[in-house]
């Protein structure tokens, strides 16, 4: 028996293969629509934090503006010393919105001392983190401008 197959042979058969290769795995699954931000109250003492005395956090709010454009509000706590998370990248913007403590922002590379009442924006695709080089707690809060990212 010949196995050996023509390149025309070939390329009907890559895309038939293909085909059967993803019938098999049924449609690509779609994330959930996010909920239609509605007007609302989000009070602090109902919403609670997760993490410990290091690193903790809650989520206020998570869902979709009339227009479809995704948007997440959350608050952090880092004890002294602490960094967010190592540098990263990703396609949202975030607007950090420094409350308590002193924040070294980390953007791209160049470090930026932020304290209380101040705010921070970090932009599409550029490498960012935060440290908290105070001596007391810092807590501060993210907007999220996901688009229609979710």
């Amino acid at each position: 028996m010949n196995t050996n197959l023509s390149r025309r042979q070939l390329s009907f058969l890559l895309p038939a293969l293909a085909a059967a290769a993803e019938a098999r795995q049924g449609p690509a699954a779609q994330p959930a629509p996010l909920e239609v931000l509605k007007s609302k109250v989000y009070p602090s003492d109902k919403i609670p934090y997760t993490g410990n005395d290091q690193k903790k956090g809650r989520r206020f709010l998570y869902g979709s503006t009339h227009t479809g454009f995704h948007v997440e509000v959350h608050e952090t706590v880092l004890a002294p010393g602490l960094e967010t998370h190592p540098p990263h990248k990703h396609e949202h913007e975030e607007f950090v919105i420094v409350m308590e403590g002193t924040v070294e922002a980390n953007l791209d590379g160049d470090k930026h001392t932020v304290p209380a009442g101040s705010i921070l924006f970090f932009g599409s695709n550029q490498m960012h983190n935060a440290r908290n080089v105070g001596t007391t707690p810092c807590r501060y809060y993210v907007v999220e401008l996901r688009g229609s990212e979710a």
